[in-house]
């Protein structure tokens, strides 16, 4: 008889346990969650920022490598130590796929990197697009790329110009083949590509501003671990920043702001 009490109050209770998984007549099925990987780089790296989603502070920026997060629409906000807002946007996570947020913050403008799948050099070739960040720089700049081994060998290259480089936006992308493809005789290892750039601003008469003459030039960084490699299949977004403030040179930094390598 006991037995049979028991399994009358088994079956009296699944129904009400069913019951109360729905709301207005549907079953209510447990969250899911997607990782969002988040890189926050700034041109200030003691800066401290700190990031919110739907409003609610997670952790400063630089401590955040990647956040579980519920699926769907979430909103991403990042501010300054004085609560101004550097970044507002929303993105989709995704339960099937990790989502990545690259930014850099220059002072006045956050970048985001372009992630469009369809974006793609041709085979053995990179793109490159350019933003100016250092302040002593002109507003807007053309920049020449040429082939050099810092030995004394120039290789200037046509067609490989890009007018109004600026510092709140970047430029076009620009495609680069591999060195030797212009010239067999090439070695990728000893020839690198480097940029000159030339004052653009209205009125300026167009004065040299970074020059292989004087090494006040910079160079294109394949990979952030300073890699001078060749590195096909790449895409990089490239900074321009200033000299190093002990004056150890007068090489102007080349900032790898995003990259990567695509199939």
């Amino acid at each position: 008889m006991k037995k049979y009490t028991t399994l009358f109050i088994i079956f009296l209770i699944l129904p009400l346990l069913f019951l109360s998984c729905k709301k207005d007549g549907e079953i209510i099925s447990a969250p899911s969650f997607g990782k969002l990987a988040v890189k926050f780089t700034s041109a200030n790296a003691s800066e401290v920022f700190l990031l919110e989603v739907d409003g609610v502070v997670q952790d400063t920026v630089s401590k955040i490598g990647e956040l579980s997060l519920e699926s769907g629409k979430r909103r991403i906000t990042i501010f300054d130590v004085e609560q101004k807002q550097i970044l507002d946007t929303t993105v989709e996570i995704d339960v099937r796929r990790k989502v990545s947020l690259s930014c850099f913050f220059n002072g006045t403008t956050v970048f985001t990197d372009n992630l469009d799948p369809a974006l793609k050099p041709q085979t053995d070739s990179l793109l490159v697009r350019f933003v100016s960040t250092d302040k002593a720089l002109p507003e807007l700049m053309d920049i020449q790329i040429s082939l050099y081994d810092f030995g004394g060998t120039i290789i200037p290259l046509m067609n490989k110009t890009i007018k109004g480089i600026g510092k709140n936006k970047f430029s076009e992308y620009i495609q680069l083949p591999n060195p030797n493809v212009i010239d067999p005789n090439f070695d990728a290892t000893f020839m690198f590509y480097v940029i000159e750039g030339f004052d653009a601003t209205p009125g300026a008469n167009y004065q040299k501003v970074m020059s292989i003459d004087d090494f006040s030039f910079t160079w294109l960084t394949y990979k952030d671990d300073g890699t001078f490699s060749w590195v096909p299949n790449n895409i990089i977004s490239l900074g321009i920043g200033a000299a190093p403030e002990d004056g150890s040179s007068s090489l102007r930094t080349s900032q790898l702001i995003f990259q990567r390598e695509v199939n």
